[in-house]
């Protein structure tokens, strides 16, 4: 999902919150998806932020803005556009479904791939 805050007299300001941006936020502190718990948390909201801009960026052909001038970017927004970030953010999170069931060893799978879980 994408988000573009436009300031009058200056450019707008894209943030595009999909998988690039998640995948970019691991590769910023060497993470995996699955580990993604080890990233501070006080760094967390501000990194995924910055990540959703150089992945709208990368789709725009511009060249992004640096992690501290967002930083400050992030302080400067109004509650507003805040609200509007938070909420793109919140839409574009996957559902957590605790419906699964796992596959009791010795029992047959029925994934794509053929293989056992």
């Amino acid at each position: 999902m994408t988000v573009e805050i436009k300031r009058r007299f200056r450019r707008a300001i894209g943030f595009r919150f999909d998988a690039l941006a998640a995948w970019l936020l691991c590769q910023q502190y060497g993470v995996d998806l699955n580990t993604m718990d080890q990233i501070p948390k006080k760094e967390y909201t501000s990194s995924w932020v910055w990540s959703a801009h150089r992945s709208f960026c990368l789709q725009e052909y511009e060249k992004p803005k640096t992690y501290g001038w967002m930083k400050i970017f992030i302080s400067r927004l109004r509650k507003s556009e805040w609200d509007l970030i938070l909420e793109t953010m919140s839409v574009t999170r996957a559902p957590e479904s605790g419906d699964k069931k796992k596959v009791q060893p010795g029992e047959n799978s029925l994934s794509q791939d053929g293989k056992q879980d």
